[in-house]
Parts: structure tokens; C-alpha cells; sequence
């Protein structure tokens, strides 16, 4: 077992999922910005390990486990989730179809931020931008949260 199998409080965790050509590049850009990460071989796999762990950033790849951007399952389990959920996890989508950093198009799919695969090589600097833009805009929302919760 790696060191990335077993979480441990205070952790940046991560899913990965992705085909294994894309999930290399995903995993070593994970490595590089100080996360544990978890990698899910199928939509079915990568639910289940939402449903009992919470990631930090979630990466997916638009065919995922063989499926299109309208059958892929994770997107669509993401989608289903409570906006209170979804607010704690950073969701970056990886295909051909997309302009890397495109507002609209990550809006449109309902999620943080979308990347082209040509860009691949870029991904540290593309997601770690993405993450800092996710901390800033959700850093009160969470301090609120937890101000309350402590109540």
C-alpha cells in the first residue's frame, strides 16, 4: 500500500478520476502540490469513496470509465449533491472538449473548473491556481460555518 491509500486529519485529499493515461499526469500533479489521493478505476468506485470521504479536489476525466460528458457517473452524483456538500470540494474537469480555464464551460457542467487535455503538461499551475481561486471565494462560507457549528 502507498502512503496516499490512508488519510490522516489535517491531509489535502484527493480523487482522481481519470483513464490511466490522463490519471499519471492527475496523480504525480497531486504529488507535486502536497495531496493524498485516492484513484478510482470505475464511476461506481469513485462514488463510493465520496459517500465516505470528503475531498479537497476531485479531478475527472470527461470519458471516465468509458463513459461521455452526459453518462459519466461521478458528474452526475456531484451534480445530485447539496450545494452545503459540494462548497468543500474542488472539482476540476479534464477534456478535449474544453477551453482550459473557461468560466462558462465550467459553470455550464457545474463545476469549479475545466482544462483541456493538450494543457496536460500544465496541470500544477492550472489547478493550483484553480484551488487558490476555490479557497478565496469559499474561505468566509467555511470560517461561517464553522463559527456556527461551534455554537
Amino acid at each position: 500500500m502507498s502512503r496516499t491509500d490512508f488519510f490522516e486529519v489535517g491531509d489535502r485529499t484527493g480523487l482522481i478520476c481519470a483513464e490511466p493515461s490522463v490519471r499519471d499526469a492527475v496523480a504525480t500533479a497531486m504529488r507535486d502540490l502536497g495531496f493524498k489521493f485516492h484513484a478510482a478505476e470505475t464511476g461506481e468506485t469513485a462514488i463510493e469513496r465520496m459517500r465516505y470521504n470528503r475531498y479537497d479536489c476531485i479531478v475527472i476525466h470527461e470519458s471516465f470509465a468509458g463513459s461521455s460528458l452526459r453518462t459519466n457517473s461521478v458528474l452526475s452524483y456531484l451534480r445530485s449533491l447539496p450545494m452545503a456538500q459540494r462548497r468543500y470540494s474542488f472539482v476540476c474537469l479534464i477534456g478535449p472538449s474544453f477551453k482550459t480555464l473557461d468560466a462558462m464551460q465550467a459553470f455550464a457542467e457545474s463545476v469549479h473548473q475545466v482544462m483541456n487535455l493538450a494543457d496536460l503538461p500544465s496541470l500544477v499551475a492550472i489547478l493550483k491556481r484553480g484551488l487558490m481561486d476555490f479557497e478565496l471565494r469559499y474561505r468566509v462560507y467555511h470560517e461561517v460555518v464553522a463559527a456556527e457549528s461551534e455554537r
